[in-house]
């Protein structure tokens, strides 16, 4: 049984810097694994430790994105594949699952599920694993928080959303995005840490997938970020006394209130 979990270096929050397109510089900025990524790997983990299945951890990125898929060997993924390429910058939600797919379909077609955290940090989209999965035309399931067994080739797992929280059966190869995972991802071992220094990560580019420029990057990207800013708005606060005249209170706020032409209704 193979399972592919697909990660993402993210930037750190309080260190974003950003490119004269409006992308994330990735290459310049303090990075973490995407946390629901991890959640992702303690997935991918069950079924190496209910089913001996062999775990590949993949992510797109510039060359310091191995830190993450070092960290995901370090947990117990077996095995670690890097996409890098220049060509793969600027690459939006619909041009990233292009990229994603066509490793599944060069590399790891023998997959039997594919993994994705719920969505990562620095976009909040959710797009890209249900795109994945459309485009390698298997079944998915989102905000997957427990996996239960896998039976007769049927997976038996919930998902729990703001609307409900259902129960699923679904047949493999699948599609899973996880999120609120029930179970807390597992701390690395000494041996997982060695084993992940002394990985040698293998690495594809775009030519390695069969893919063509204007398919990828910005060029194969239908939406692109326009502006970007920091939120000026800020607060301006009206300290109001009335240790001395208590009575007055109330007129006195409302006529603040009239003068911030501020609904009041």
């Amino acid at each position: 049984m193979n399972i592919v979990v697909f990660i993402k270096q993210v930037p750190d929050t309080n260190d974003v810097k950003w490119t004269e397109n409006n992308n994330i510089d990735r290459k310049n900025m303090e990075s973490i694994l995407n946390p629901v990524d991890k959640q992702a790997i303690e997935a991918a983990l069950f079924f190496k430790d209910n089913y001996n299945a062999h775990i590949y951890a993949v992510s797109m990125g510039p060359d310091n994105a191995k830190n993450v898929l070092r960290e995901a060997l370090s947990m117990g993924v077996d095995d670690a594949i890097l996409l890098t390429d220049s060509k793969f910058a600027g690459s939006d939600t619909c041009a990233t699952s292009r990229i994603l797919s066509a490793l599944i379909k060069e590399k790891l077609s023998d997959f039997d599920i594919i993994m994705f955290g719920q969505s990562a940090i620095d976009g909040e989209t959710s797009q890209t694993g249900p795109s994945c999965a459309v485009r390698l035309n298997i079944p998915f399931i989102t905000q997957v928080n427990k996996i239960s067994k896998l039976s007769d080739n049927e997976l038996y797992l919930t998902s729990d959303t703001d609307e409900a929280i259902r129960e699923y059966k679904i047949k493999i190869p699948c599609a899973l995005c996880i999120n609120n995972y029930s179970v807390s991802p597992r701390l690395p071992k000494i041996n997982g840490y060695i084993k992940a220094q002394l990985y040698d990560i293998k690495v594809y580019n775009h030519t390695d997938l069969a893919l063509s420029e204007d398919k990828i990057g910005i060029k194969g990207s239908p939406t692109w970020v326009k502006n970007v800013f920091k939120n000026k708005e800020g607060r301006m606060c009206n300290f109001l006394d009335f240790t001395l005249d208590k009575s007055n209170c109330y007129n006195e706020i409302l006529k603040t209130v009239k003068e911030a032409k501020i609904n009041n209704d």
